[in-house]
Parts: structure tokens; C-alpha cells; sequence
């Protein structure tokens, strides 16, 4: 009781002092009683926990005990543990019993308040990432310090969040892999009905230590049947991966996203045979579209090679192509590319890469089939998420990553572009999952 009466008089005393300090007679702007008020909001907080925890107890529970693991503990001392947390630094009082020679220690406390390893609370480590998955290291530390009143270095917060990323990452092999050897159930859809799904995939070069790697991307979503439709439902995933491993992770998801079980599904991509590999393994009835956009790519370098001193002719070709692949298809344009290979007598690489290119791929390429039944035919979703979940964190000037590092804090960054962040923390912090 003496500790609670203490706290409401230094409550009071705390607010006493921000009348104190902005005198009625007085004018004072808006933003510096915010600034103070806030202070003195985040010191009751802090003050508290820290009484509500010295009332809890230090968890002491006799000269000898029995650990959850059955080892014997003996009582030793009272041990004081800070804990940083988004209110300031807080002091906890913990019963500290030993376990005998080279076992080390036990203390109820910190396990009966599921407190962290280290010094941060979840709070702060979660507001870390907050920043980790947008900023560097350094600049999300500053940020931190000048947003609460916690201190942490730049390092601080790489360690941390990546070893986050870390857990993500052991957390979905270990699923892929029991489901894929039958220690775990299938994954039942998170969406209920799926019109129609929808799978893109490319790849994003991020530099590590040991030279540009690719890490592949993967996004999905689902449309209705109407015209003119929107994707929603949009999940992305990437990985650093052989085609194989990245197969696996993506039937998953496609179990996991509705996908599998949806009226139709189809696969936008570009011609990377993994992943027409992978469809066919895991998505054999899927409808197969080569992106529009990736062909046309093919045909500017052909216009550019026959106009290459001619801005506008080169303008003129290039649209025209662009036309007759949209409206006509690949068969049209692959007859085109060997008519003007044989009129013009060209044989520049550009134009023998195109015309393999549409023989391998023009079966995938009936556009004005695919517009007429309302399919989408660019990949624009996973091309915008290589820039702007991938690329955006990691490939900023003068970066450099372990493969491992750069992989921990993109599964870190998905979290909250999956709107799935609630959910990660919720394991570590019962009241944000409540």
C-alpha cells in the first residue's frame, strides 16, 4: 500500500509541475505544452511499471527450489536488472538462485514476465524494427533516441532486428519443410473464395559481400471476374533460394493465399524456366502469360538496332511493334521478326535473341484473348515490389550485406508489408495480440 501512496504523490507532483510551469497569466504556444506534457506522460508511465513491478514481487520463493527443468536452485541474492522500454529505463528486483558448479543461474522473475534476453523490451525492440525495415542501422538508432527516450546504438539495432528476421526465417524453412515431409498438416486457405488468383514472380539483384545476388520475388492476389478489376489481397514473399526450395515456398502460399482452391489461376511472369518449372509442378492447370511489358522489351531492342541514328523512326517502329503484339499476339510478331530478318538481311543479336525469345514464348502471348476474358497481362505488381520491398531497403548507395543479413530483415520487412506484423509480435507481446 505504501508503494502505491508513494506513486500517487509522485503522479501528482508530476503534474503539479506542468501547471507550474505554464502559469495561467501566461501564454504559452500549443506545441511546447505537447512536448511537456508528453514528457512528464512518458515518466508517470515509466514510474509506474516500476512501482507496479516492486509491488509484484521479486519472485523469491524460499532458500531452495526446483526449476521447471527439475534442476535445485539455491537462494543466492537479490539481483537488479534495467530494462530499456519505450517510457525510459526501468529497474526490476529479482531473486537470483544458483544452480550448482558450471549450471549457472535461474530466476523465477524473469521468466514468470517473459522478459527478453538483453536490455530492450519487445516494445523497443518492435519499434526498432519499425525503423530498421525503412532506414539503415545508424539513422533508425537516431531516430529512436529522438523519438523516445531509449538509446541505442546503430549496431544495437541491426543485431537485434535481424535476429528477429533470423527467427522468421528458421520459423517458415521449418514449416515448408515439415509440410513437405508430412510432419504437418496442409495450411487451410486464409481467404475463403478466390474468383480469380493471380501469381507473379521475378528477380531483384541485391549487393552482398560476395558480389550481386538475386533474390527472387513472389506476389500474389485475386481479382473478381469483372472488367477493369484491381488486385487485392496482395502477398509478398521473397527469398534467396534454389528453384527447388522456392517451389515449395510457393505452393505453400498458394495453399495459404486461396489460390489453389480459386476458380482460375494465372500466372503472370517473365520466361525464367524456374518458375514455368515450378507452375507445372505445383499449378499444372494454371493459365500461363508471358508479361507484356517483358516483351515488349525484346522489340524495342530490335527497333533500336535497325533506327539506332533515327530517333523517330526508331519511335514509330517501336510502337507499331508494340501494337501488333498487343493486338495480334506473339505469332504475328514472331512472322513479322523473320520477315524482316529476311528483308532486311539483318542477323544483329537483337533481333535473333527476339525471334527465339517469341518462338519459346508465343503460346503465352494471346494478348487480345487475355484483355477480351478481363486477365491481367503485366506483372507490374511483383516488378513495383522488387523496387519498393526489396530494393528500396537494400539497395541503397554504399550498401553491402551478408546474404544471411540481407535475407533476415527483408522476411522482417514482409511482416508489415503483409500487414502481418501484429500478428509476429503478438508471440512476444500478449497485450498487442489481445
Amino acid at each position: 500500500m505504501l508503494e502505491i501512496l508513494t506513486l500517487i504523490r509522485e503522479i501528482i507532483n508530476q503534474i503539479l509541475s506542468l501547471f507550474i510551469q505554464f502559469p495561467k497569466e501566461e501564454a504559452a504556444d500549443f506545441d511546447s505544452m505537447e512536448t511537456q506534457v508528453r514528457s512528464v506522460v512518458l515518466e508517470i508511465g515509466r514510474l509506474t511499471l516500476e512501482t507496479i513491478l516492486r509491488v509484484r514481487g521479486t519472485g523469491y520463493c524460499g532458500k531452495r527450489i526446483r526449476t521447471p527443468s527439475g534442476e535445485r536452485g539455491k537462494y543466492v541474492e537479490i539481483r537488479t536488472r534495467t530494462m530499456k522500454t519505450l517510457m525510459g529505463p526501468v529497474q526490476i528486483k529479482r531473486a537470483y538462485y544458483h544452480l550448482g558448479k558450471g549450471k549457472g543461474g535461474y530466476v523465477p522473475l524473469d521468466e514468470s514476465l517473459s522478459l527478453p534476453e538483453g536490455q530492450y523490451s519487445y516494445a523497443v525492440q518492435e519499434q526498432m524494427s519499425l525503423y530498421a525495415i525503412e532506414d539503415g542501422f545508424d539513422e533508425s538508432a537516431r531516430k529512436l533516441v529522438y523519438s523516445f527516450p531509449v538509446e541505442a546504438s546503430g549496431s544495437t539495432v541491426g543485431r537485434i532486428t535481424q535476429n528477429h528476421g533470423k527467427d522468421i526465417y528458421q520459423e517458415e524453412m521449418a514449416k515448408v519443410e515439415e509440410i513437405f515431409s508430412h510432419k504437418r498438416p496442409v495450411p487451410q486457405p486464409q481467404i475463403s473464395w478466390v474468383a480469380r488468383g493471380y501469381v507473379g514472380s521475378d528477380g531483384v539483384m541485391v549487393p552482398t559481400l560476395d558480389g550481386y545476388r538475386e533474390m527472387k520475388v513472389i506476389t500474389t492476389y485475386d481479382t473478381s471476374f469483372s472488367m477493369d478489376t484491381v488486385a487485392d489481397n496482395l502477398y509478398y514473399h521473397a527469398l534467396f533460394a534454389v528453384p527447388q526450395v522456392l517451389g515449395e515456398h510457393l505452393w505453400v502460399l498458394l495453399k495459404k493465399r486461396g489460390i489453389c482452391n480459386a476458380s482460375q489461376s494465372i500466372w503472370v511472369c517473365d520466361v525464367s524456366k524456374w518458375i514455368w518449372k515450378q507452375k507445372q509442378l505445383h499449378d499444372p492447370d494454371g493459365i500461363e502469360i508471358v508479361d507484356y511489358i517483358h516483351a515488349c522489351e525484346y522489340l524495342e531492342k530490335v527497333a533500336n538496332a535497325i533506327h539506332v541514328e533515327d530517333t523517330d523512326k526508331f519511335r514509330k517502329c517501336y510502337g507499331c511493334m508494340k501494337i501488333l503484339l498487343r493486338k495480334g499476339g506473339g505469332q504475328p510478331v514472331l512472322s513479322g521478326l523473320a520477315e524482316l530478318s529476311q528483308s532486311h538481311g539483318m542477323s544483329a543479336k537483337e533481333l535473333t535473341d527476339a525471334i527465339t525469345y517469341f518462338q519459346n514464348n508465343s503460346n503465352r502471348m494471346n494478348y487480345p484473348k487475355y484483355e477480351a476474358l478481363s486477365y491481367h497481362i503485366t506483372s507490374s505488381t511483383v516488378e513495383s515490389a522488387c523496387r519498393h520491398v526489396v530494393g528500396d531497403r537494400l539497395k541503397r548507395s554504399g550498401m553491402r550485406w551478408t546474404t544471411q543479413g540481407a535475407q533476415y530483415i527483408t522476411l522482417l520487412r514482409l511482416k508489415w508489408k503483409n500487414e502481418a506484423g501484429k500478428d509476429y509480435w503478438g508471440r512476444y507481446r500478449p497485450g498487442l495480440a489481445a
